[in-house]
């Protein structure tokens, strides 16, 4: 049977019957449809129309609107998984093989259906479960700095929120994956000891919720802090198999290095590989609801004693933070006073420009209402410096 030498392939409708399976356990799967990646990577390119539609009068001269082309290229991964079985598949009937075949493909399937999710969503190598390498920053965890503090008391609260941030950001929201435990607060929630989600009691997989798409799965949570992921998964998220998968039957040696010769134990050893690839095409088309993460302020101005007058405060954090603005932080006078500028810098280093030093002295600095961090509730206190 040719399907069962060294070196082939796995039969197309074992190949079709594999996709299908992946797209019914892995929510990323669920949320948007795969397309062929080919094994030198797929290019597409994102479009975004600068302007508006210009209203042009008789006689009048056109405009220039002006388009940005943005380059995301998918570049396929290759992943393994093996498995030994024992000798008598090769002496086999064939429809027995086939039967252990599609075994092989069942067990395969789920795998790489939770693998999609933690590699695409964490950027881990699903076996070990260590940060991969080879994904770098092409996952959720990493690029999609847009994020919600999860409540476990108001998570509806939270999903309107994220929202919000999309749509802020021009983008468009038509689907959600929910953690169990984020599915379970939501289910909990009541008015007048009624069910605000019945839908979502018992650990229920409805399929939507009020209307949005949605899927409920532990791999969102299975590493990091991300609780949910709402957004725009159609058009956003791409992700595709390689159309031919490689299947191997070895015989001989000690292809998983267990230290067990395959012939010692009477065993074969099936292998596949596969070609995955994905690509988050637009960033500000997501949104992650996370569990907080505590932030380290330190806090510096600027000047000299009575001698230079302090013209901005150096911020420090020992976590990168994305959102930051001026609006979320305070200066509340103590035996000095200061007014907040504008405020520039990422991740762990930015800057607050001093709009004027009234009174030499301590003034607490207050950071709150960054989606994803947590500051300290008293505040960081700088001392500023006026000049005579």
């Amino acid at each position: 049977m040719a399907t069962l030498s060294k070196g082939t392939l796995f039969p197309q409708e074992i190949v079709s019957d594999l996709i299908n399976k992946v797209k019914g356990k892995s929510s990323l799967a669920i949320m948007s449809a795969s397309e062929p990646i080919p094994f030198n990577g797929l290019k597409e390119f994102i479009f975004t129309m600068d302007s508006e539609i210009d209203v042009v009068a008789e006689n009048a001269a056109k405009g220039h609107g002006g388009i940005t082309l943005t380059p995301k290229t998918i570049v396929p991964i290759k992943v393994e998984y093996g498995a030994r079985v024992s000798d008598e598949f090769m002496y086999a009937a064939e429809a027995e093989r086939i039967d252990i075949l599609k075994a092989f493909n069942d067990g395969f399937a789920r795998k790489v259906a939770r693998g999609l999710d933690l590699m695409a969503m964490h950027g881990v190598n699903p076996r070990t479960g260590s940060a991969s390498t080879v994904i770098g920053s092409n996952h959720f965890d990493a690029v999609v700095t847009q994020m919600v503090s999860y409540t476990s008391a108001d998570p509806d609260a939270n999903i309107e929120a994220a929202v919000q941030v999309v749509q802020g950001a021009e983008g468009d929201v038509n689907g959600a994956i929910f953690s169990p435990t984020f599915s379970a607060a939501l289910a909990a929630m009541k008015v007048n000891n009624i069910r605000l989600f019945p839908e979502l009691a018992w650990g229920a997989n409805p399929g939507s919720v009020n209307g949005l798409k949605i899927d409920i799965n532990k791999t969102v949570s299975d590493y990091g802090k991300t609780r949910a992921i709402v957004g725009d998964f159609p058009d956003a998220f791409r992700w595709g198999f390689a159309k031919q998968i490689p299947m191997e039957v070895i015989e001989f040696g000690d292809p998983d290095n267990s230290g067990n010769d395959l012939k010692g134990y009477n065993q074969v050893y099936i292998r596949a590989e596969l070609y995955l690839g994905w690509g988050i095409m637009d960033e500000s088309s997501f949104a992650r609801i996370v569990e907080p993460t505590d932030i380290t302020v330190t806090a510096t101005a600027d000047g000299t004693s009575s001698t230079t007058t302090s013209t901005k405060i150096t911020l420090t954090f020992d976590e990168d933070v994305y959102g930051l603005t001026a609006e979320h932080i305070t200066l509340t006078e103590g035996t000095g006073k200061a007014a907040a500028g504008a405020l520039t810098g990422s991740k762990k280093s930015w800057t607050l420009a001093l709009s004027s030093v009234t009174t030499q002295g301590n003034v607490t600095l207050k950071i709150a209402g960054v989606g994803g961090y947590t500051f300290p509730a008293a505040g960081t206190s700088v001392t500023v410096h006026k000049g005579t």
